[in-house]
């Protein structure tokens, strides 16, 4: 079954819980998505219902809702939440 980082998250929503192996799908797509900003025209938004219960702004992107799962289930001394944001708006993204 291949990952899907939408059901990752909404997997993670209902659960609470991933695998390793899920997370560490969910850290390459941040680090892909990191890796490319300046490449990327659009970013699709996640469902206001996602957004919230991460505790996002409605209307943040699945990748926003990604780091938001990695920052609750990995915590860094670093939010990745944050460094996303900061490059979807260095990027113009918004």
């Amino acid at each position: 079954m291949p990952l899907e980082l939408t059901e990752l998250v909404e997997d993670f929503i209902a659960t609470r819980i991933l695998s390793k192996i899920e997370l560490d799908f969910l850290e390459s797509e941040l680090w892909e998505t990191l890796e490319h900003i300046d490449e990327i025209t659009s970013l699709t938004s996640a469902p206001i219902n996602i957004s919230r219960k991460l505790k996002l702004k409605d209307g943040s992107s699945w990748q926003l809702c990604c780091a938001a799962v990695l920052d609750a289930s990995r915590p860094q001394k670093n939010s990745r939440t944050e460094k996303l944001q900061n490059s979807i708006e260095k990027s113009s993204l918004l």
